[in-house]
């Protein structure tokens, strides 16, 4: 396959419209490691460092895409969109590296979304995989099920220890499963195979429906653990459980669609997780920096950080309306407006500079002490959700003279320390990756008290559709209209 010219920049991608419009019912997820024989340091002094390598190429991938849907790989590559079979279409957003790439794909009524990353799940220096993702809708799942048997050939672990045949469209197609799995995804699956390695046929038929959606492995007989036709699933929820199939009970069709519907969040979640490195400052990406921040820090500073990662943990692992001790009404960081849509949030969010906290601690007043300014800032977060909530594409562009109000934030007035809030556009937007695509964080909470020789401010994004929130740093500003002075 010859060299890959990008449609278009990493960074064009139409996010808004695509979390907008596309709706994936089924993720596939394929890793392979660096090549053999490439000479790559066993250290990384930086993300930089491990993307000047060019470890990978991504091109046998989708070349192997491209083979198993008839499409003409010069075509694919020259960057036009085309692909050599009429109604399908492949438009390549990625910049000089290659990667990290992502595509739009349309194959007639059918869309999917390719991305391709290098990671470094399997460690921070010994790291470079390719990882390679596939969401698909409604009418791509005919698709899925074809590229999850003609991808069942890669992987991080080798292959081919179990293999099974299944038809497809009139074709008879060879599928392989490995030996060991990678813990990736959210569910499981292990199938019996003979003392041969091979699986029975009717355990075969249904594993289209299911290969790269979950961390499929496969078993011979002879190890004893399972008997040939014999399936066991395995769901990695809150409360993780395991269900055993013998070998001529199926798994049932709500299953497959509950498997089907994991699979797009974890990969969505993955490739979040790979590209927000790229986007982060590389001492918030240095783990070891961080933690040497955690031992050097004054106790308050320290306080301020376990709020924030108490903060995030409820908005990663508390369902809204789950009955727990953490449910609402109590949710004790009062992320409720927060976790209406997908949130996400950068390394820099996570893990902000030490010089962002100077001063955000309680002020003393004639009324008792105000509240600390990180707590304030994500309250009049909460109340910018409410203020976006419903606003058109222009008048998100164009913030009223003040910036937007929000009605619940009132109280604000007459609280200690008498606390202001704005509520406006970023004046020095910067990119983050939500739901695995790049995105713009161009809107400011700003926050101040009485007293106060900054504010503080909150960068974030929101797609008014989905009600996603994307949060991007913390920053001090100077105070909003306090003699003149312009936002810093």
């Amino acid at each position: 396959m010859q060299p890959i010219t990008p449609s278009l920049p990493f960074l064009a991608f139409p996010t808004a419209k695509v979390l907008a419009e596309f709706r994936p019912v089924r993720g596939l997820l394929v890793e392979i490691p660096v090549p053999e024989g490439s000479k790559a340091p066993i250290y990384f002094r930086s993300l930089g460092d491990l993307l000047d390598l060019k470890l990978h190429d991504p091109r046998p991938l989708v070349e192997a895409i491209c083979q198993e849907m008839g499409y003409d790989t010069a075509k694919v590559a020259a960057g036009e969109g085309e692909t050599g079979v009429h109604g399908h279409s492949w438009v390549t957003y990625c910049d000089a590296h290659m990667l990290p790439m992502l595509v739009r794909w349309t194959a007639g009524e059918a869309n999917l979304l390719v991305t391709l990353v290098e990671t470094v799940q399997r460690g921070n220096s010994l790291g470079g995989d390719l990882r390679l993702t596939i969401l698909g809708d409604e009418a791509a799942k005919p698709i899925m099920r074809r590229l999850g048997v003609a991808l069942s050939r890669f992987g991080i672990t080798k292959r081919g220890y179990c293999t099974g045949r299944a038809e497809l469209e009139g074709r008879n197609r060879t599928f392989t499963l490995p030996e060991l799995q990678t813990g990736r995804m959210s569910t499981s699956l292990t199938i019996g195979g003979d003392a041969q390695g091979e699986i029975t046929p009717q355990r075969a038929r249904e594993l289209p429906d299911l290969l790269l959606s979950c961390d499929c492995i496969g078993t011979r007989s002879e190890a004893g653990l399972h008997q040939a036709g014999e399936a066991m699933l395995t769901l990695h929820s809150r409360n993780p459980f395991q269900m055993r199939y013998a070998a001529d009970r199926l798994i049932a069709p709500e299953m497959v669609d509950l498997i089907h519907h994991a699979s797009v969040q974890d990969v969505r979640n993955l490739t979040t997780a790979d590209l927000k490195r790229r986007y982060g400052s590389e001492r918030a990406c240095n783990s070891m920096v961080y933690l040497d921040l955690l031992r050097t820090e004054m106790p308050h500073t320290q306080g301020v950080r376990a709020f924030i990662a108490g903060l995030l943990h409820e908005i990663e692992r508390v369902g809204v309306h789950e009955h727990t001790p953490l449910s609402y009404p109590g949710l004790p960081f009062g992320t409720q407006t927060l976790r209406r849509g997908p949130v996400s949030y950068s390394e820099d969010f996570s893990k902000p500079e030490q010089e962002v906290f100077a001063g955000v601690e309680p002020m003393a007043t004639s009324r008792g002490p105000t509240s600390n300014l990180v707590n304030l800032a994500f309250q009049v977060l909460e109340g910018a959700i409410w203020a976006l909530e419903g606003l058109s594409e222009k008048e998100l562009s164009k913030p009223p003279q003040g910036g937007w109000t929000a009605e619940p934030l009132r109280y604000m007035k007459e609280e200690q320390g008498n606390p202001r809030y704005r509520i406006t556009n970023c004046e020095e937007p910067t990119w983050g990756i939500h739901q695995g695509l790049p995105i713009l964080a161009d809107k400011s909470a700003i926050v101040w008290r009485r007293g106060d020789e900054q504010a503080l401010a909150i960068d974030f994004a929101y797609h008014t559709q989905t009600q996603g929130v994307h949060l991007a740093r913390f920053r001090r500003c100077r105070v909003p209209g306090r003699k003149g002075e312009a936002l810093s």
